[in-house]
């Protein structure tokens, strides 16, 4: 087995996952995200979506969704080594989240280094009303000015953008480049929405693999992408001027197969999100992008959850730390 390979054991009991208190943060959003409207929500065959640039994001801001976003969260921090991130920064004091979601991954930064401040954005306001006091969040168009100045931050952070949010990664990393300091990082954490096992254990008719190969050919035909290249990315991270640039590689499971007790654990997690998340994944990508009525989607994905509760496949998605560092002699216009 390579590096990087996970040893299948047969299905085993579920975990689960606590909440921690947190403090009462009243200035949770900032002055411009506080506008009604963007909090009002557009209703689509029963699943609800952001307002603020409505139509740009695909996939629903719902509770379901919500539920799908924390799994997720929870099964990518145990497949890169339960961290939070992976840039060699011990004592960050700014941190930036781009596409926060739930802000799951920001209140557990701002929890583990509570003298750093912590900012989250994202197109949705469901953020918690209870957060650690060093955290605030914000509604903003990552494809858009940051508009945060130079030189503020140690960390900019992504995470499950590609597919869903980002439409020019190039942007993302001039953006990140000017608000970063001279040392600071830029680190994605994706994956490639495309189900692999490497036993062999995904049979050439699995509803799951089609599903996901029907998936992205909706999002395409929705000007996104759900596939990633990440070796272009780190070509983009250069050209805006990144140093230091590198991949890290990992396998998230799909189920509890693995015989790792933290695999397993992530897998357990990933199988939730899917099972959780498939129809609001699914929904306006199927209806919109491939022309499927609600009826025909709701059948069909039926037999893909009745596929994945077997747990005879070894499935994972192959996910991907991307990080560069800004350089140390950087000036603000060094762009």
């Amino acid at each position: 087995m390579d590096e990087f390979s996970i040893e299948p054991e047969q299905w085993d009991s579920r975990s689960s996952a606590g909440d921690s208190g947190y403090s009462s943060d009243s200035e949770l959003y900032s002055s411009h995200s506080v506008q009604s409207s963007l909090y009002s929500y557009e209703v689509e065959n029963g699943r609800t979506y952001h307002a603020y640039h409505a139509g740009k994001y695909h996939v629903p801001n719902d509770d379901g969704e919500q539920e799908r976003m924390d799994l997720s969260y929870h099964s990518m921090r145990l497949t890169f080594e339960d961290k939070p991130f992976h840039a060699p920064l011990q004592s960050p004091t700014s941190i930036l989240d781009i596409g926060t979601g739930t802000g799951i991954w920001a209140m557990d930064v701002a929890d583990e280094f509570p003298a750093a401040t912590v900012v989250g954005f994202d197109l949705s306001p469901i953020q918690p009303g209870l957060v650690p006091p060093n955290l605030q969040f914000e509604i903003l168009d990552a494809d858009e000015s940051w508009e945060y100045g130079t030189n503020r931050f140690d960390l900019v952070h992504t995470r499950f953008m590609n597919g869903f949010s980002i439409k020019s990664w190039p942007h993302v990393y001039r953006e990140a480049w000017k608000c970063l300091r001279p040392r600071g990082w830029v680190e994605n954490q994706e994956f490639d929405c495309v189900v692999v096992s490497d036993d062999n254990t995904i049979p050439e008719d699995s509803k799951l693999a089609e599903w996901v190969r029907l998936w992205n050919e909706g999002i395409g035909r929705m000007g996104m992408t759900g596939r990633i290249d990440t070796e272009r990315m780190a070509s983009q991270m250069r050209e805006a001027g990144f140093v230091n640039v590198h991949i890290k590689p990992y396998k998230m499971p799909i189920g509890a197969w693995p015989k790792n007790p933290r695999s397993k654990e992530a897998g357990v997690y990933g199988l939730g999100a899917v099972l959780e998340g498939m129809q609001g994944l699914s929904m306006r990508v199927f209806t919109s992008g491939l022309g499927w009525s609600v009826e025909q989607l709701e059948v069909y994905l039926a037999d893909v959850r009745k596929e994945l509760k077997r747990g005879h496949m070894h499935s994972y998605w192959p996910a991907y730390i991307i990080m560069g560092q800004k350089s140390p002699d950087a000036t603000p216009d060094g762009l």
